[in-house]
């Protein structure tokens, strides 16, 4: 890309037309006496020299920067424009091309700039960028050229630059031009800065959306990996609630192989059927979500809490049921609603875990006449107010798993209820109606 910016800059020095359009005007200042030919000669100068600075700028800012890629030295960046652009112009000079621009002071901002312009904009991505920025600051360096008050300071001593300038003293409009030079010089200057700065503004937002893109992206993973282990768990967990029943249906067939009581064999044959028969109701509430048993509370509870002594939060987490409520019985898919009740306190003991080193979770259980009410809270910092919309309207998808819970409830045909408590903590419910008339 440098060479292509460097060969087009040397295209521009072979047309001649803008040369020839600016002496044009000259010539009419002179003739007429009208300034307004002089000034618009001065404005098409500094547009021609600010074009063919840019290009040459560019080539060499462009070539720096991939010598410093090539060879693995920054500073190459750096040093290759401030070089190679005086070098260039020293080189027109010695050949004494018609179309030889002045090396002065405002090619020194220029090469300036561009260092400048490499410091400030090194997190803008993209030429298109770069060139917007530099334009603006080569234009307004290039109105110096035209400004006769500064010629003493070694500005604008380039043959077309006199010539301006010696038209505006002998029209006595020099102080005029240096007036509207002044003025051109900051009003550019100050947007070129404006424009740096808003292109420096524009990439940094873009770069900080994108980091926050892959940082969301990256929280999908780990919600992911989180309910997959979550999956994996709660397998085991089942698998080593079938287990039990089997062990005891095969550690007493072991005994009625070796007992030779029949009163032994019948007792433990009973076993093994309870065993069988609590078996093939859990398998058919995995397999079947409708199907359903009664149970008291107290035996909800209790399976659940069971679910739970294999988790590492299990001692942070207190029951509250009543004696008087423990008998209540409800008709449930005992494997799901405890699943749903495991979730919810997972769920509280990660929440509370992020606020308190001693994190407390309370289970409680309650009855209110017709509904069964579960209740989980916990310690932490609560639910923030967009979660609990984005909860409460269902529209959320953060694997909190509380979609399940929800569908559970819902099979029961219950509610999820979803706030914070007295305390500031979360508190989940899941109330389930009881459909007879219940005698305590």
């Amino acid at each position: 890309m440098g060479t292509m910016f460097l060969c087009i800059w040397i295209i521009t020095l072979s047309v001649k037309k803008p040369l020839i359009a600016v002496y044009n005007l000259i010539n009419l200042a002179t003739a007429g006496g009208d300034s307004g030919y002089l000034f618009a000669a001065a404005g098409v100068l500094v547009l021609l020299n600010t074009l063919r600075a840019l290009f040459l700028y560019l080539g060499w800012f462009s070539v720096g920067h991939g010598m410093a890629r090539l060879f693995g030295r920054k500073w190459l960046a750096f040093a290759v424009p401030v070089i190679m652009i005086p070098f260039c112009y020293q080189i027109l000079e010695s050949l004494q091309s018609s179309a030889k621009p002045h090396f002065g002071m405002p090619a020194v901002f220029g090469i300036l700039s561009v260092v400048i312009i490499q410091k400030l904009t090194k997190d803008v991505a993209g030429w298109g960028n770069t060139t917007l920025a530099l334009i603006p600051l080569l234009f307004s360096f290039q109105w110096l050229d035209v400004i006769p008050r500064l010629t003493t300071l070694g500005f604008g001593w380039g043959e077309v630059s006199m010539a301006i300038k010696g038209v505006a003293f002998l029209l006595e409009r020099d102080e005029i031009l240096n007036l509207l030079g002044g003025i051109a010089f900051i009003t550019v200057l100050a947007g070129g800065l404006i424009t740096s700065e808003l292109l420096i503004l524009s990439t940094r937002q873009i770069r900080h959306m994108k980091r926050i893109r892959i940082q969301e992206r990256q929280l999908s993973r780990l919600r992911e990996e989180h309910l997959r282990t979550r999956s994996s768990r709660e397998l085991q967990n089942l698998v080593h609630d079938l287990k039990r029943p089997l062990t005891s249906i095969t550690g007493l067939a072991d005994v009625i192989e070796n007992s030779v009581s029949q009163e032994n064999i019948k007792r433990h044959a009973k076993i093994i059927q309870r065993a069988a028969w609590g078996m093939n109701q859990m398998i058919s509430e995995i397999l079947h979500p409708d199907s359903r048993r009664t149970i008291t509370l107290e035996e909800i509870l209790s399976y659940t809490m069971s679910q739970v002594s294999s988790l590492d939060f299990h001692r942070h987490v207190e029951v509250m049921l009543s004696e008087r409520e423990s008998k209540i019985t409800l008709e449930v898919n005992l494997v799901r609603l405890s699943r749903a009740l495991v979730n919810i306190l997972d769920n509280a003991a990660q929440a509370a875990s992020e606020k308190s080193k001693e994190p407390h979770i309370l289970l409680q259980v309650s009855f209110d006449g017709s509904y069964v009410l579960f209740s989980v809270i916990d310690n932490g910092p609560g639910f923030l107010q967009h979660q609990l919309r984005e909860l409460s309207s269902g529209r959320n998808r953060t694997g909190l798993g509380l979609a399940f819970v929800r569908e559970v409830a819902l099979e029961h045909k219950g509610t999820l209820d979803i706030g914070n408590s007295d305390n500031g903590g979360g508190k989940v419910q899941i109330r389930i109606p009881i459909e007879r008339e219940v005698l305590l």
